[in-house]
């Protein structure tokens, strides 16, 4: 896998972007920013245009995400998710959340999502709601805390699904990652080997590995069955804050503090490019769904979208 950049586009928000996603249908990016909006682009060919801005959030946002259905879901520092109808642009649902219980989201997979999974924050679970009720349908816990431990160490981050909809992952502030079993609701394993805040975990497309993204500076990758570590990548000099895996399973991508954006292959284990468009911090990296094309958001207000190669 290599990418070759398509096209940067500066000042794309008024401040820091945090998160992006890709559609499944058109050439539709979906950007989120700490100046409180959620962004559509039309990025096809060499272009990248604003198509719509979603407004609601009081505070910056922290994550979105899309699903097959065409909806886009945004979470913030307000402690709100916001659902909207790409389509139509109209709010299909608001859920509201305790302070600080509300960080990265994902859609349950497939044609029929009905789930938002959320990253608890300072509960030290993920939350599954509900897009119909707009409820909390499920809470999955983290283990208890040891006794000297503090409680934001257990303050969740990240949360993605595997693809086939079976686990969920989520990372935590201590470094600690969950695996757990969404049918039966209950904790599976907990992955060990990082010891800073993991800022973000992906499933590999065959769902059998997960990859995290954390502040010591290394990538880690697990078996998901066996809870075992596969291997921890180094080569960032600073936080890794963003990881995505490529649609086809050959390797993964990475996005730092140190301004880079690491192409990693899956078979060797070894970082085989390093781009540095960006001049600050890269917090939201994404494939489009079919491979051919990724994009990256930055401290630095720009989106930078690359063309990608076997």
């Amino acid at each position: 896998m290599k990418l070759s950049m398509r096209q940067l586009k500066t000042d794309a928000h008024e401040d820091s972007l945090w998160s992006c996603a890709w559609t499944e249908g058109p050439d539709l990016l979906l950007t989120g920013s700490v100046d409180e909006t959620v962004k559509a682009w039309g990025a096809s060919g060499d272009t990248c245009e604003e198509t719509h801005t979603y407004t609601g959030h009081s505070l910056g946002v922290i994550g979105v995400a899309v699903d097959p259905r065409g909806l886009v879901a945004s979470s913030a520092l307000d402690s709100v998710i916001r659902v909207w109808d790409l389509t139509t642009n109209e709010t299909k649902a608001v859920i509201e959340t305790p302070p600080a219980e509300v960080w990265s989201i994902a859609f349950s997979p497939g044609e029929s999502a009905t789930h938002i999974a959320a990253a608890g924050g300072a509960g030290g679970a993920v939350n599954v709601f509900s897009l119909e009720t707009k409820e909390n349908v499920s809470t999955l816990s983290f283990p208890p805390l040891a006794a000297d431990k503090d409680k934001n160490d257990k303050f969740v981050l990240s949360v993605a699904y595997s693809p086939d909809g079976k686990r969920i992952a989520a990372g935590a502030m201590d470094g600690s990652v969950a695996v757990f079993d969404v049918h039966q609701g209950r904790l599976m394993h907990v992955l060990e080997g990082h010891k800073m805040p993991v800022r973000d975990v992906a499933f590999s497309p065959d769902s059998k590995t997960v990859v995290t993204a954390c502040d010591d500076s290394h990538v880690n990758m697990y078996s998901v069955e066996s809870a075992s570590l596969i291997s921890s990548l180094s080569g960032h000099q600073s936080w890794v804050l963003s990881v995505a895996w490529s649609p086809d399973g050959s390797g993964f991508l990475t996005g730092s503090s140190d301004r880079t954006i690491k192409v990693w292959d899956a078979a060797s284990r070894t970082c085989t490019q390093t781009h540095t468009q960006h001049t600050d911090s890269v917090w939201g990296i994404a494939f489009k769904p079919d491979g051919t094309r990724v994009a990256s958001v930055s401290d630095d207000k720009s989106i930078c979208i690359f063309d990608v190669a076997s």
